[in-house]
């Protein structure tokens, strides 16, 4: 199925519905209900969160519509004055140039762009050629400070369609891989996510799952998982020509019982490099490279085991056996925290001496001496991928 299905996509005004309303491929269907929030919810109106201002997406390629709320409420107004609307009412759609404009609800320099009825809705299309980013503000004159008004920001629509693609790709493999379930047929897509991103994941999906009596077990591993096809030894391949094995790592899933959002897989910071930790030495294997360490102690934080994790996962390499890879009776460590071995086990830090057990504390009094630092990030490897799908 192609993911555009030859013609504009459309957006609803007010998401998806809740409960879910699923399409013919269990897919949760847009809401498109222009109407006064009741105090549960509002429109994006670009106010700003720990994550940044909040919009409401609106996909190149797609048709943002608004259409009049489904019942029949009471004639009257509620307690709080708000005007009530049902399916026969008359409601506008303005464009307000500015945020300005848009949170005082002046419409002085607003432009009407239609309005909805008992039989029609307005639908505001963005083609190809509109800036990704762009942002449009759109209010009822009428009912905006009640807070029927909303602030869309333009997503290309491609970009979001790799995205979303890209989640089915994940190694640990997400739960619907692991259940071959790429269709939605066990588990409905009721998410809150748009039909682009559900049928471009199940497309993405579809290409690299390998179906069989792991299916009913839940134990199914995608293509890119294992190295016993093409597709898995070509980005095994791939994947070593990144590595730096001079920079240790979490080597996590080499037990293959992780999905991407379980972490529950193994982990293992002690024996394996970036070039080894993969689908060849292990099936669901996962190398995340550490991105900070604290030689005082001997650790380095080394990724996150799930992507809705928030915590990174540390490595603690005083912990591994010292005739690890990573060990501290090897060079590698050493080298990597960037530390003098001596002969006693310790380690030199500036010009003093101290144990593999040194407190944060500890290193930092070497630094105010003169020492320096020993704090070392090394870059980042990520494998995020924007808002989770499943």
């Amino acid at each position: 199925m192609s993911i555009t299905q030859g013609s504009w996509s459309d957006t609803g005004v007010n998401g998806t519905w809740i409960p879910a309303r699923l399409d013919g491929n269990n897919i949760n269907t847009q809401d498109p209900s222009w109407t006064i929030p009741d105090g549960t919810w509002t429109y994006a109106h670009g106010e700003i969160t720990e994550r940044g201002p909040k919009y409401h997406t609106h996909y190149t390629c797609s048709k943002l519509t608004f259409c009049n709320p489904e019942g029949v409420p009471d004639a009257e107004a509620d307690a709080s004055g708000r005007q009530l609307l049902d399916q026969f009412s008359e409601q506008d759609i303005w464009e307000i140039p500015t945020k300005e404009e848009f949170d005082a609800c002046d419409f002085t320099n607003a432009a009407l762009m239609g309005t909805t009825s008992a039989t029609s809705c307005v639908e505001i299309e963005k083609d190809d050629l509109t800036p990704e980013g762009e942002v449009f503000y759109y209010a009822s004159k009428e009912n905006c400070e009640a807070g029927q008004k909303i602030a869309a920001d333009i997503a290309d629509y491609e970009g979001s369609v790799a995205q979303c693609g890209a989640i089915a790709m994940h190694i640990p493999g997400t739960d619907r891989i692991r259940t071959c379930d790429c269709d939605f047929q066990k588990k409905p897509f009721s998410d809150r996510y748009h039909a682009l991103c559900a049928l471009a994941y199940q497309e993405a999906c579809i290409s690299v799952m390998q179906p069989g009596d792991c299916c009913e077990e839940g134990t199914c591993l995608s293509k890119l998982e294992t190295f016993d096809n093409q597709m898995g030894i070509d980005h095994e391949l791939a994947r070593r020509e990144t590595c730096d094995d001079n920079i240790p790592g979490l080597c996590y899933n080499m037990d293959a019982v992780a999905t991407d959002m379980s972490g529950n897989g193994s982990t293992d910071c002690c024996s394996q490099t970036c070039s080894t930790c993969g689908s060849e030495t292990a099936s669901g294997a996962l190398f995340i490279g550490c991105t900070s360490n604290t030689p005082g102690d001997m650790t380095a934080t080394c990724g996150r085991l799930s992507r809705y994790a928030i915590d990174d996962f540390v490595c603690d390499f005083s912990k591994c056996a010292e005739d690890s890879h990573w060990g501290t009776g090897g060079d590698a460590v050493w080298m990597y925290m960037d530390l003098q071995k001596t002969e006693s086990g310790g380690m030199v830090l500036g010009e003093g001496t101290t144990d593999i057990a040194a407190t944060s504390n500890d290193v930092a009094a070497a630094e105010e001496s003169g020492a320096a630092s020993l704090s070392t990030v090394l870059g980042f490897l990520s494998a995020g991928v924007f808002a989770a799908l499943v």
